[in-house]
């Protein structure tokens, strides 16, 4: 079990990216991410307190981090979670095969290897002796079960837009078969936490107890109230000149605290360490205490809303896109979120691995002004014309539904406002609580209601994690996340080519392609890419790193194969 075959720190550039893929080189084009893990280029400094390096040598042991999730815990079983608390939740139980690091970098964690070993057949040798919280041993019947098991469920893409089938060829080794070439292969198998295969044949129920081989074991869920995990003492990994062996921190507690001015009140009265999600108003105030680090990251995800295209008028383009002329996204920015993040005319992130700054700001700027930028003018005459074509009379009741986050609600606001001004909506808003949401937006009526869906999407490092399960036409809810139910034959034939196609170059004008069409069609209209923030108290914390992809907030606490621990001083 050794861990030097791990590899760490790569920046993101078209060279390793590709390496990471396990395909031929391609001349490297500098990609888009910092290379210290807490800021993104073009964001400039902030000041108050800065992140102390973590120091394996130094490290105090022991202690009890608390933390905030901003929603409960709606799901323990990986192939059954929709929502990205639960991912939080149970990152540091289970663990995966490989892991992305903070810029970007595949890195080995269960596998030890994973190669290609014939044409569309790769191979993972797992790590010996590496054990389950229940004390059985890790084996590649646990992995093939894993991935099997995801067929029928919520996130079956997730496995199966690739596998076709897997042989396990000794305890330690398994052999994956892929349907055809797969260019996120890696970046999809590290987002598929292995579980014990006693959980399929009912010898093991991980409904309200996950089982993994991970660094925290879990200990205890209130519901609405907290989910408890502490330090695996029996951890596979032996530690090295950056990573200590297990986490320095013993206990972990996540308190369930759905209000952000709560979390920063929080935050200040020492109840808890860490915000994960503090009000953004608050953010420029903690900066300027030293007491305190804010960390900021452009993140892998976006607010968007997504039309029912089988209720009329969503059906019709010029609706959607009249819709999206009259959002008013810089207000948003500005005012809602206090200038975090950027305004979003397009669907991927420009952390995707195809994009760099610069061509992306270009792109996201001419989407705006040709399809979705904020115009009264051009809105009124698209819905005018789409009224017309779909048959229906002004003004058009109907409703915006979103959960109970509370910035998510002032945007819907500000966004059914907007329409109200126009003779053509009659617009309310109803929020819910966000597990009764999550099964609402992924019912199979998700596109026959006519209710318009706000919602968050995470992403991820590559380009399809931002497209392929929202606008696949294969991805219909209840059995995917296309929620609207958008059908474009074009837009499915790019989807396979992106993914089909391994070299960078050409699946970059793949994607701008397909978010050419995207924004012409407007199957959902895009609010703003996000940043990552987090807050902490550093007399307490050292050494926190924040993770741009929603749901790996928590990575940064230990993860040996990224190089990535934080702990607790007594200070």
């Amino acid at each position: 079990m050794r861990s030097d075959d791990t590899e760490r720190h790569f920046s993101l550039n078209r060279r390793s990216l590709v390496k990471s893929l396990g395909v031929a080189g391609v001349a490297g084009l500098a990609g888009c991410m910092g290379g210290d893990g807490t800021e993104t280029e073009g964001t400039p400094a902030r000041p108050g307190g800065t992140t102390t390096p973590a120091d394996p040598n130094n490290a105090q042991e022991g202690g009890e981090l608390i933390a905030s999730f901003g929603a409960d815990v709606a799901q323990f079983d990986p192939a059954k979670a929709a929502d990205t608390t639960s991912v939080k939740a149970f990152g540091l139980t289970y663990e995966t095969l490989l892991t992305v690091g903070f810029d970007g970098s595949i890195n080995n964690a269960l596998a030890h290897t994973f190669e290609e070993v014939g044409d569309g057949v790769w191979r993972a040798e797992l790590r010996e002796g590496v054990k389950f919280h229940n004390g059985n041993e890790l084996t590649a019947e646990d992995v093939q079960v894993t991935f099997e098991r995801y067929e029928g469920k919520v996130n079956a893409t997730d496995v199966f837009s690739w596998y076709e089938s897997s042989e396990i060829i000794d305890d330690y080794t398994i052999e994956f078969t892929l349907k055809n070439d797969y260019a996120p292969l890696k970046f999809d198998i590290s987002a598929i936490p292995i579980i014990p295969a006693e959980v399929e044949t009912g010898d093991l129920d991980i409904t309200e107890n996950p089982v993994g081989t991970g660094p925290y074991e879990f200990v205890e869920h209130q519901p609405d109230e907290l989910f408890r995990i502490t330090r695996n003492d029996d951890y596979w990994f032996e530690g090295d000149d950056s990573v200590p062996s297990t986490p320095p921190i013993k206990d972990i507690t996540y308190r369930v605290i759905t209000e952000q001015s709560a979390q920063q009140a929080a935050l200040e009265s020492g109840d808890i360490h860490l915000a994960n999600t503090p009000p953004a108003p608050s953010l420029s105030d903690f900066a300027e205490n030293e007491d305190y680090t804010v960390n900021r990251r452009l993140a892998g995800g976006y607010d968007l809303m997504y039309f029912p295209t089988e209720v009329e008028p969503y059906g019709n383009k010029k609706v959607r896109r009249g819709i999206s002329r009259l959002v008013p996204r810089e207000e948003i920015v500005d005012a809602v979120y206090e200038g975090l993040g950027v305004p979003a005319y397009m669907a991927i992130s420009q952390i995707s691995a195809v994009f760099d700054t610069e061509e992306w700001q270009d792109l996201n700027d001419r989407l705006g002004e040709e399809y979705m930028g904020y115009d009264e003018e051009q809105a009124s005459t698209l819905l005018e014309e789409g009224f017309d074509e779909a048959g229906i009379e002004a003004p058009f009741e109907t409703t915006i539904i979103t959960n109970q986050n509370p910035q998510r609600v002032q945007w819907v606001q500000l966004i059914a406002e907007s329409l109200n001004s126009t003779d053509y909506f009659d617009v309310s808003v109803e929020q819910y609580e966000w597990n009764t949401y999550v099964g609402k937006i992924a019912g199979e009526s998700s596109a026959s209601n006519n209710e318009v869906i706000a919602v968050g999407w995470s992403g991820g490092w590559d380009p399809d994690a931002y497209v392929g399960d929202l606008v696949d036409s294969e991805q219909f809810t209840p059995n995917g996340f296309n929620m609207g139910h958008y059908k474009n034959e074009e837009v499915d034939q790019l989807l396979e080519d992106g993914t089909n196609t391994y070299d960078l170059e050409e699946r970059n004008q793949i994607y701008k392609d397909l978010v050419e069409i995207l924004a012409e069609d407007a199957p959902m209209t895009y609010i703003r890419f996000g940043e990552e923030t987090d807050v902490y108290d550093n007399t307490a914390v050292k050494g926190f790193r924040t993770y741009p992809i929603n749901g790996g907030e928590f990575k940064g606490i230990f993860s040996p194969a990224d190089g990535a621990f934080t702990y607790l001083s007594e200070e």
